[in-house]
Order: C-alpha cells, then sequence, then structure tokens
C-alpha cells in the first residue's frame, strides 16, 4: 500500500535538444481569459490511440481538466507576473500505479555552442521573459502525468482523503516548466557534459554560507557543490540566494531539497520538503493526498522574480498565505513522504 503521499514533480530533465513534436489536428488550445498573463497550447499527439488522455472512457474528462489547470495557472501568475506569451507542452502520459511519481514537466532548451556561463536557453522561460521564440513551431515543453494514482479532477472543490489534487500536481508542473528546475546533475555536471553552461535557476545556488556552487569563472566549486548535497535546511543542505526570495523568506537564504541520497529529478529542483517552514508550500518535492495548495507563497513568488518574471503585484504576506492554507486545512498538517526511488 501507497503511503499517504506520493513524490510529484519529479520534473523531467531540460532536454538537451529541442521537443521534435509537432501540433496535429485535434490538439487543444485554449487561453486563461482576458486578464490571464499566459496561455497554453497543448499537443496530446505523442499519447497512444485508446490510452491516457485520449482514452476512450476517461479521455475527454482528463483533457477538462488540464484545459482547467491551464486556465486556472495562468489566473495565478497574472495576478503577480506582467510576462505574456502562448506555451506548447506536448503532453503525456504513463499508468503505472507502483510508481511513486504523480506528475513530470520540464522546458525544452538550447545552447549556443559558445559562450560558457549561465547560457542555457530554456524555451519557455524565454519566450515569456524575453519574448524569443527559440523553437519555431515546435513543443515549448512537456507536461506528463501518471493516471496510475488515484486523481481529484474537480477544480471547485479539494481533493478528499485517498486521493491526489489534480491542480495543485499540475500546478507545481507548469511552475518547472517555467524554469523552477535546475540543471546541474548529481555529479555537478552541466546540462551539457564537459562544458561549463547553466541555467539562470543555476545562478542562485550555494550553501548556507554563501558560497556560489558556481564560480564566477563559470566552473563548479567542488566543495560547496559536496557540502551542499545532503542535509535538511536551515543547517544544511542547498540554498536559493535570489534577493527577491530571500527578501520574502525574512533574509536568510531559501533551502531547498537536499536528500543525503540523490533523487534525481527531485534534488536541487524543490523547495526543502523536510523543512517545517517550507514543507506546505506547492513547490516542495512532495504532496499529500487530500488538500494541497494552489497558491503561491511570497518565497516562491519571490524565486520566479528573481528567475526574471516581471512581478505586477506584491508578493503574499506569511500571514495570509498561512489564512490561505488554513482555508485548505494545511496548517500544521503531519505528512509522511515517499522518496522517488
Amino acid at each position: 500500500m501507497k503511503t499517504i503521499s506520493q513524490t510529484r514533480g519529479r520534473l523531467s530533465r531540460l532536454t538537451q535538444r529541442m521537443v521534435s513534436s509537432g501540433l496535429v489536428a485535434g490538439c487543444l488550445a485554449f487561453s486563461g481569459g482576458a486578464n490571464a498573463a499566459i496561455s497554453f497550447t497543448f499537443d496530446y499527439s505523442n499519447n497512444a490511440p485508446g490510452a491516457g488522455f485520449l482514452d476512450a472512457t476517461f479521455g475527454a474528462d482528463r483533457q477538462n481538466a488540464l484545459t482547467a489547470a491551464g486556465n486556472a495557472f495562468s489566473s495565478l501568475f497574472g495576478q503577480y507576473f506582467s510576462n505574456t506569451g502562448n506555451i506548447v507542452l506536448a503532453v503525456t502520459s504513463s499508468d503505472d500505479p507502483n510508481s511513486d511519481t504523480l506528475a513530470s514537466a520540464g522546458s525544452a532548451g538550447q545552447w549556443d555552442g559558445v559562450a560558457q556561463g549561465f547560457t542555457y536557453q530554456e524555451v519557455v522561460r524565454e519566450k515569456l521573459v524575453t519574448g524569443q521564440d527559440l523553437n519555431g513551431s515546435a513543443a515549448d515543453g512537456s507536461v506528463d502525468v501518471n493516471w496510475g494514482q488515484a486523481w481529484h479532477l474537480d477544480l471547485s472543490t479539494q481533493a478528499p482523503q485517498g486521493k491526489y489534487d489534480f491542480y495543485s500536481t499540475i500546478f507545481h508542473e507548469f511552475t518547472h516548466a517555467l524554469g523552477f528546475s535546475s540543471t546541474i546533475g548529481q555529479n555537478g555536471s552541466s546540462a551539457f557534459p564537459g562544458e561549463n553552461v547553466w541555467n539562470t535557476f543555476d545562478s542562485f545556488l550555494g550553501d548556507k554560507n554563501g558560497n556560489r556552487v558556481i564560480k564566477p569563472d563559470y566552473t563548479l566549486d567542488q566543495t560547496a557543490w559536496a557540502t551542499s548535497t545532503g542535509g535538511t535546511s536551515p543547517d544544511a543542505g542547498m540554498f536559493f540566494w535570489g534577493a527577491n526570495a530571500v527578501a520574502a523568506n525574512g533574509g536568510q537564504a531559501v533551502g531547498l531539497y537536499s536528500p543525503t541520497n540523490w533523487i534525481g529529478g527531485s534534488s536541487v529542483s524543490h523547495l526543502d520538503t523536510d523543512n517545517p517552514v517550507l514543507h506546505d508550500m506547492m513547490m516542495t518535492h512532495a504532496g499529500p493526498d487530500g488538500p494541497s495548495p494552489r497558491v503561491f507563497s511570497a518565497i516562491e513568488v519571490g524565486i520566479m522574480t528573481d528567475l526574471g518574471y516581471t512581478a505586477v503585484a506584491a508578493v503574499p504576506e506569511p500571514e495570509t498565505y498561512a489564512m490561505m492554507l488554513a482555508g485548505l486545512g494545511l496548517v500544521g498538517w503531519q505528512v509522511r513522504r515517499r522518496r522517488a526511488a
């Protein structure tokens, strides 16, 4: 039997080449509404006929749920950021009740092959932050859902115990696709092995003392990397040192998930699930069944601002966020989380 929660957001590694699937007739495109800053186009062509999002019985409901999630996320994003653009996501799915991964997502990316540094260009982030469309008609990123788990697909109500909130999970995954993700591998390698090429998120990584993992010459600080990839914040582990995130966290760097045993796709690319100050937030590496957050905390808004998104509204105060969570029955919850294998 599964434990009370599953690993979510075990994000796909950012691809080293462009996602190549094209749109086909019948793919679902929608706008997030008149006030939305972003919109999505979903490409279902990589689903096997009669399976996943194309299932004869459940496919329509699944597509409708993803549409609703896109609309709601676009509205949420638009509350805090003014960036605009249409994001094309290649949608796939699995059906594995034995997997502890709920969903995954990532952005396509590219590198010019010349300049070393924080020059790994994430297609989704570049489109929204700079207005550049780096890959034309190809998909900007991908999202995958594991239908082998019990999902709650009603946006108007909170998930009951025993089911996972589809909307909290998909919001989490969309946020990964927007750039909330490290490209550094377990051994400290970059997205392009042998090259000192990193993404924007990586530029803010450091240990608890502020020593940046990527040095000014864009090489990896092996000591900082080794000492910060195991432990629980605020005493150890990896930290995010962006100025806006630090300000939102009361002047302290934000702890990132840094288990002693590296978990591919989870380590470093999430808020520290094991830190009680952070574990109720949407961007932790694991989510419980039952009610889950569908809102950004001040820290998450701060991180996205550090990643280059243009803030248009004050971030939610900690007291306001606590009230939101209390309304979901989340404050003080005790969560047992299963780690990804």
